[in-house]
């Protein structure tokens, strides 16, 4: 029985990290580096929580932050102390999202996105499904129609 507790253990700090591990994504589109900078504070902004710290023509930055519910810490602390201990350092998330973008190649603007946790990694790849271009669509000579 202890040793399914360490392994349980082990597992969930395994997964506590790779969870809050950051991503860099970089992708090209046809958009203008104003839509980029719209879309993304549309999709971010559309959450709860997340929070737009710098805007510029060619950048966004966001911030999410939620604190560990008071009660659950209280009766954790006065309970139990160790385990309310890691509720209270655990339990907060702070997050950053970071869009840069750059429109000096001829015709296409690269987006750089890098976040530091999976809510960021989610948003992120949310923009990138929505003004992204597919790999050779442009070299292919079609017409590409940007939706959404």
């Amino acid at each position: 029985m202890s040793v399914l507790i360490v392994l349980v253990l082990i597992a969930s700090v395994v997964a506590f990290f790779m969870l809050r591990s950051g991503e860099n994504l970089r992708f090209e589109t046809s958009s203008d580096p104003h839509r980029v900078v719209m879309a993304a504070i549309g999709i971010v902004g559309a959450k709860r929580r997340w929070e737009i710290m710098a805007q510029s023509d060619r950048s966004t930055n966001f911030k999410y932050h939620k604190r560990p519910k008071i009660l659950v810490a209280i009766i954790l602390l006065l309970c139990f102390l160790i385990p309310g201990i890691v509720y209270v350092l655990l339990a907060g998330k702070r997050e950053s999202l970071v869009v840069n973008i750059d429109a000096g190649t001829a015709g296409m603007t690269v987006v750089q996105i890098t976040s530091n946790g999976f809510r960021g990694k989610a948003a992120g790849r949310a923009l990138q499904r929505q003004v992204s271009v597919p790999a050779g669509a442009l070299g292919a000579g079609g017409t590409l129609v940007l939706t959404g």
